[in-house]
């Protein structure tokens, strides 16, 4: 169904690889979706909104229709390939890709909710990738085009950031819209602001000004093209130097299956959830200035959620939360007792 003007090769699984990024939809008759769901991240946080979606596609079986040449989109010594050994332990590359990939709702079960207009009662496109280095405007090109030839006109970024969150909570969910503030009257604020509803997420307005991430620049540039975005973010503890971030990931499916009302298998991720969380407590057994940061982090925590939501500056709440843990160090001031 997607094919280019300048299609180089078929791959080896039959899956189309694109060579250029002027993509036409020749044959979308089998390609029924109402929602495009991105998720991409850079490998130096393990990529969780990308982990995440790969989770779906395998645990529902998708079907991966299109695939974007990786050689043109990635930096191979940033983004390595894998080396893996098949069965016969012969040596094989497994490339970074940039896909495209079709659920079917039949594929979820018959619990699919459909309170929200074009989100939650049909088939979904995914597109999912690491982060590229290269091209960001020209995937979002082709992007455009998938949307505007199979008429979608609904797209949810999935993402992830560090925050001061106790290691023994789910990891919160905070959905954003980048509609602009003074423009009250786009859908996108209400499609937005639904979605937090049905997923128990904090809605906020985007208020971040800095480098951007690729998600970033892509909902931005998607946004211009008249498209209805919203961001799903998971927001997992910083203190963490987890390849993957299980509460990241695990908190990204939480929502989906909770936008879609269904009960995604993550035994897996779970599990990894709670080896993490059984070391930290060993951690903080052993560790006294560890143990004393979290439970400064725990009283903060509350706090830290009701002004991130208001003011998106996790930063400055965790410098509040390092400064509780050096009080708690300092002598007490006895002259006056």
């Amino acid at each position: 169904w997607l094919e280019s003007a300048k299609i180089l090769y078929t791959n080896a699984t039959g899956v189309q690889v694109l060579t250029d990024f002027i993509t036409d939809l020749s044959d979308n008759t089998h390609i029924e979706a109402s929602t495009l769901i991105i998720g991409v991240g850079p490998q130096s946080d393990g990529a969780p909104a990308h982990n995440a979606i790969l989770h779906l596609v395998e645990e529902y079986s998708a079907t991966q229709v299109a695939e974007l040449d990786s050689d043109v989109l990635f930096d191979m010594s940033t983004e390595r390939p894998q080396v893996l050994l098949d069965e016969s332990s012969q040596r094989k590359i497994e490339w970074p890709q940039a896909s495209f990939w079709y659920l079917e709702k039949k594929n979820m079960g018959s619990k699919l909710r459909d309170s929200i207009p074009d989100v939650g009662t049909s088939n979904i496109l995914f597109f999912t990738s690491p982060e590229p280095q290269f091209h960001w405007k020209r995937i979002a090109d082709a992007i455009i085009k998938v949307t505007d030839r199979l008429e979608i006109s609904t797209v949810i970024l999935l993402s992830s950031f560090d925050g001061p969150v106790p290691y023994h909570q789910e990891s919160p969910i905070l959905v954003t819209s980048t509609a602009a503030e003074s423009d009250s009257e786009n859908p996108a604020h209400d499609l937005a602001q639904n979605i937090a509803t049905r997923v128990s997420g904090n809605f906020t307005l985007p208020r971040y000004q800095g480098g951007a991430t690729f998600t970033m620049a892509l909902g931005t540039l998607l946004r211009d093209a008249g498209l209805q975005i919203t961001t799903i973010n998971a927001i997992a503890p910083f203190y963490v130097q987890e390849h993957g971030s299980p509460h990241a990931i695990d908190g990204l499916i939480g929502a989906f299956d909770a936008l879609y009302g269904v009960e995604t298998n993550r035994a897996e991720i779970k599990q990894e959830k709670e080896e993490l969380e059984a070391r930290l407590e060993d951690a903080r057994t052993n560790d006294s200035t560890f143990d004393t940061f979290i439970t400064a982090l725990e009283s903060q925590y509350v706090a830290w959620q009701e002004n991130f939501v208001a003011t998106e500056e996790s930063e400055l709440s965790t410098e509040d939360i390092i400064a509780d843990v050096e009080a708690l160090f300092e002598p007490e001031d006895t002259s006056n007792t």
